[in-house]
């Protein structure tokens, strides 16, 4: 008998795997290797064979006698018990938690609902007796899904205004919850391969709903499709509140923003314009970066449609940018100034500032605060008196200032803009005034942080808190915003 015999017919009685290695040189007397093999117990419980799986375990059972003394009595509590597995179902956790507030939301609308009709039936009265056939005048609003854009259409509708708001496709409708809003649409996004397919919609939207007043608050878009569209929408009689695009450029390229400033004597922070990659590269090793914050936009009429800013990270090594850098397509290095940092919401008409808000940059609150500041509201005269627009411009524009700290001149602190937006930005949130929306001072929110949840909650529209809310992640609820590689407009850095 071979000497490996005795080891083979152990192994063929004992009804475990046998796994050949080929390397591994058989006896000349042991059979051929099995053609099927099976895994054995020690593998992990996904990859047992389903002959070989361990069944779950279950619970001991009672003694029969004592299941038969019981029997009556778990009878009865059967659907107890039924009715308490589903209660402590883990799906009961969201749900007990988005009712409450879906429930309060509901029942404050129907009760706003209810209470509406009879005051609208009042008012149809009124009009009658006091034989005044006027209808409301409709007001378009653009920038759907932003919280400046609900508190404008709040303030028109108490002063009496229809109001129709739309929004690009893919953004929040949050307009769309709003007793304040009439009707709600959303357009294509704005294609520069055809910039004018934007204003076709527009001038639709107008024509469908008899718009007489179009205000843009380009939060998501840039003004400069919205300028596009303004003769397209004035030759149907819809008046906009938005400079031409000749002055939106002007307002929007941070280049045009620095010469104005310094034609008017205003302070100008430090900066780099630069066409190519090279231009970076002898910026980055010129040692500029380790100097100070900065930041790099997109400048010229290309950038005023683009509306791009990114940050400067520190190191070469870091910089990675996604877009081109050329003659044709240029940019501009922009050292941000250390300091208070404002941002303020200016409302023109006939190219004159009649109205401005500053809010402060609360850094440690993640807010903005509300200030009363009259070196601003100096800066904010004297740059828009500088301004020589081609047309008499009307709407609203956003500064970003930094009140300079590094002052060589003994004058006092300095406030150096860093950038602009035309649109309505977020400092409209603290005007206050009963009777219109466009054109209001500062209230009571003087000093205080503006806190978005008190501007998002009005006793007569709750369903926009609520889907403004709900539509994000408990942990993006209160944790601030990160800082973006591309910054929204109207944000403060």
């Amino acid at each position: 008998m071979p000497a490996c015999a005795p080891e083979y017919g152990r192994l063929a009685r004992a009804h475990t795997d046998i796994v050949f290695s080929p390397r591994v040189k058989r006896c000349s007397h042991q059979p051929p290797p099995f053609t099927t093999l099976r895994r054995s117990f020690s593998s992990t419980f996904s990859l047992i064979p389903e002959e070989q799986a361990v069944p779950p375990e279950r619970p001991p059972s009672l003694p029969r006698l004592l299941r038969i003394v019981t029997w009556f009595p778990r009878l009865c509590l059967r659907p107890l018990f039924a009715l308490l597995g589903l209660i402590a179902h883990p799906a009961w956790k969201q749900i007990l938690v988005v009712l409450p507030t879906l429930w309060i939301a509901a029942s404050l609308f129907i009760f706003w609902k209810c209470v509406e009709c009879p005051i609208g039936v009042l008012k149809i009265i009124g009009r009658a007796i006091s034989k005044d056939s006027k209808k409301p005048r409709t007001v378009l609003i653009s920038g759907g899904s932003s919280i400046q854009a609900l508190h404008l259409a709040r303030n028109f509708h108490s002063a009496g205004a229809r109001i129709v708001a739309f929004e690009i496709e893919g953004q929040f409708a949050l307009l769309k919850y709003s007793a304040a809003v009439d009707k709600f649409y959303t357009v294509p996004r704005p294609n520069p391969a055809d910039p004018l397919a934007y204003a076709r919609a527009l001038k639709e939207i107008v024509d469908r709903e008899s718009v007489v007043f179009y205000i843009p608050v380009s939060s998501t878009t840039p003004a400069y499709y919205d300028a596009l569209a303004k003769p397209h929408l004035e030759m149907i009689g819809c008046q906009c509140f938005v400079p031409s695009a000749r002055d939106v450029v002007v307002l929007d390229d941070p280049l045009e923003l620095i010469r104005v400033s310094r034609a008017a004597g205003l302070a100008t922070p430090q900066f780099w314009v630069v066409t190519s990659e090279d231009d970076v590269r002898m910026w980055y090793e010129s040692g500029a970066s380790k100097e100070g914050r900065h930041f790099i936009a997109s400048a010229g009429a290309r950038g005023a449609r683009d509306r791009l800013r990114f940050v400067m990270p520190e190191e070469k090594s870091l910089f990675r940018f996604p877009r081109e850098i050329s003659a044709e397509k240029p940019w501009v290095i922009v050292r941000e100034p250390r300091g208070e940092k404002l941002i303020t919401c200016t409302t023109l008409k006939e190219s004159r500032a009649v109205n401005n808000v500053t809010c402060r940059v609360d850094s440690s609150k993640k807010g903005l605060v509300p200030q009363k500041d009259d070196e601003a509201d100096a800066w904010v005269q004297k740059f828009v008196s500088c301004l020589s627009p081609s047309r008499p411009m009307t709407g609203h524009v956003s500064f970003r200032l930094v009140r300079d700290e590094n002052v060589s001149n003994g004058q006092g602190n300095r406030l150096v803009a860093i950038g602009a937006r035309v649109g309505v930005s977020l400092p409209y949130l603290c005007q206050v005034q009963p009777r219109c929306g466009h054109t209001a001072t500062v209230g009571k929110l003087l000093n205080t942080v503006l806190d978005t949840r008190e501007a998002l909650f009005t006793y007569w529209d709750p369903l926009p808190y609520c889907a403004y809310y709900q539509s994000r992640r408990p942990e993006e609820r209160h944790a601030p915003p990160p800082e973006p590689c591309k910054t929204p407009p109207n944000v403060p850095l």
